[in-house]
């Protein structure tokens, strides 16, 4: 116990800071690291089932994904319509006939 009075209470409030701080990191990590890789090796089982089914297969989630990204592109001329005004023609379609 005689090492422990030329300590300085600082000193040992860091550590002990920087310990709790690790571990909750390295529990982060390790769940994220879960998560993640789980989410991806089942993303690409999906590809990877989709691709290997034949056409039947993928040919809904082909159409799927283009009516995603029709509604997204959709979404995106609509929020462009007050900062550009070379879409006025496709702004006049909401504008409700006035």
């Amino acid at each position: 116990m005689q090492f422990l009075q030329n300590m300085d209470i600082g000193a040992l409030l860091l550590v002990s800071i920087v310990l709790v701080f690790l571990c909750v990191v390295v529990l982060l990590l390790f769940f994220g690291f879960q998560f993640i890789g789980s989410t991806v090796f089942n993303l690409v089982g999906l590809v990877l089932t989709i691709i290997g089914g034949g056409p039947g297969m993928w040919c809904g989630c082909l159409v799927l994904l283009l009516a995603c990204a029709a509604c997204v592109g959709g979404v995106l001329l609509y929020s462009s319509c007050a900062t550009n005004p070379s879409s006025m023609n496709f702004c006049a379609l909401f504008a409700g006939g006035g």
